[in-house]
């Protein structure tokens, strides 16, 4: 495997990227994470290793174990990502933080994006005209986190405006790629996910 390495100036020494675990609900998440991850970092100078939970339950019962092989895999920080979907919010992150107490890894955070993390993608408008080719208005609530099904509700938008059909495994990361972070500004989980990237990881 080649392993990146990053100048640290005129000292002509160098280091290592660092490794980010990601442990997700599918890998359109990781993608877009790392997309998001890019925005604050530069692509050379971290890499992902990941585990895909295929669905909420899977990544309840065994984030555990994926912390800590994240954690032999040399990753310096793990970040697990869980929808809310209905969930209650302090619940939900006290049983998955439950789970990871005994983990031989502490360098772990938790991110639950409400509802959906496609609710990050809805808020700037112009990264999904931007790859769907939308030239109209398109309107969407600045308070996007409080948009029912975010996913469902993308589809419905780029089917109404473009006629396009939005699959979200494709075009996620397309829209990450596009996306203002400063539009992210109104979402408290993705204000919670920056801060621990920006202080903790990208420092």
């Amino acid at each position: 495997m080649r392993v990146a390495l990053v100048s640290t100036g005129n000292t002509g020494r160098y280091k290592m990227s660092i490794k980010i675990g990601i442990i997700a609900e599918d890998l359109s998440d990781i993608q877009v994470i790392t997309e998001l991850i890019s925005k604050y970092m530069e692509k050379n100078k971290f890499s992902v290793k990941h585990f895909v939970g295929k669905g909420c339950g899977k990544l309840k019962t065994k984030c555990s174990a994926w912390v800590d092989n994240l954690s032999m895999q040399g990753c310096t920080h793990v970040i697990i990502f869980h929808d809310l979907d209905r969930n209650k919010e302090a619940l939900l992150r006290k049983e998955i933080e439950q789970r990871i107490l005994n983990c031989n890894f502490k360098e772990t955070h938790v991110v639950i994006p409400t509802e959906e993390l496609e609710a990050w993608l809805l808020s700037d408008p112009s990264a999904i005209k931007t790859i769907f080719s939308i030239k109209g208005e398109m309107r969407i609530s600045s308070d996007v986190e409080s948009i029912k099904s975010p996913k469902e509700h993308l589809q419905k938008l780029i089917k109404k405006h473009s006629n396009k059909t939005y699959i979200n495994t494709i075009h996620n990361k397309k829209i990450a790629e596009k996306i203002d972070i400063s539009k992210l500004a109104n979402c408290p989980s993705y204000r919670d996910f920056e801060k621990y990237i920006t202080e903790k990881v990208a420092r």
